[in-house]
């Protein structure tokens, strides 16, 4: 591409392409921007630039591919994904006929500004450009979930049911792992699943004090402020279904 005059601006310098490519430098131009918001945009040796802490990226369009300078060839991280790419020494070629691959530039672009940052001494202990992300703490349903994960299909099935039960006795209840099993509570900790001496037993344990205040044959037990449930088969399970979910209303409702 032969010009008279160098462009005045990024702007005219895009202009000057065919619509294609037109749309591709503007796609990468989006890109760049989208990581280093603050970087001065220039004309440099008749293609567009972009400084940050120095001399950060350039990118130029050509009858059949788009280049960009300095490519990191030297980087580790972006070495498998570049190397479909054509490129001399510190320059990578993107076809015109092929989608920008816009995630790869993003990096490169991530990758130059951390080498800029470093080298002015803006990053001493950060080994990576984008904000560390506060470790967000499981919710309750992902660790009700991790846990359903670790039964056995059999014991998994058997627990599911106990739980189907227990939380549709009441929309107020709310399930979470506490005591290392799920449990659930309304203002108050209700019932949690307990550790079973059986293999094909599921356990109850009923520890809020007002347990004892309510009479079933389900209950075991004849602690001061607890009472157990053993369900020792599917059989019982589905048996005492409609018993266990009255145990669980009382209790709610006893709960001011």
């Amino acid at each position: 591409m032969q010009k008279t005059k160098p462009p005045a601006s990024v702007d005219e310098y895009i202009a000057s392409f065919p619509n294609e490519t037109k749309k591709k430098l503007l796609q990468l131009r989006k890109a760049i921007k989208s990581v280093v918001p603050k970087a001065e945009e220039l004309i440099s040796y008749g293609i567009a630039g972009y400084k940050y802490h120095g001399t950060l990226i350039y990118f130029a369009g050509w009858k059949n591919h788009i280049s960009l300078y300095p490519a990191p060839w030297n980087a580790a991280e972006l070495k498998k994904e570049m190397s479909q790419y054509k490129g001399a020494k510190g320059t990578i070629k993107f076809p015109n006929d092929k989608l920008l691959p816009l995630q790869l530039i993003n990096k490169i672009v991530k990758y130059r500004l951390e080498e800029n940052e470093s080298k002015s001494g803006l990053k001493k202990n950060s080994n990576s450009i984008l904000p560390k992300k506060k470790t967000e703490k499981p919710s309750d349903e992902e660790n009700v979930k991790e846990w359903m994960a670790k039964l056995d299909p059999a014991t998994k099935k058997q627990v599911d049911a106990v739980r189907s039960t227990i939380k549709t006795a009441s929309p107020k209840l709310n399930e979470r792992i506490k005591w290392n099993a799920p449990s659930y509570y309304y203002k108050e900790d209700i019932v949690t699943f307990g550790p079973s001496r059986k293999k094909d037993q599921v356990l109850l344990v009923f520890h809020h004090p007002n347990i004892v205040k309510i009479k079933s044959t389900l209950l075991e037990g004849n602690y001061k402020d607890r009472r157990l449930v053993y369900f020792n088969s599917p059989a019982e399970i589905t048996a005492g279904k409609k018993e266990l979910g009255r145990i669980v209303k009382e209790m709610v409702k006893l709960i001011k």
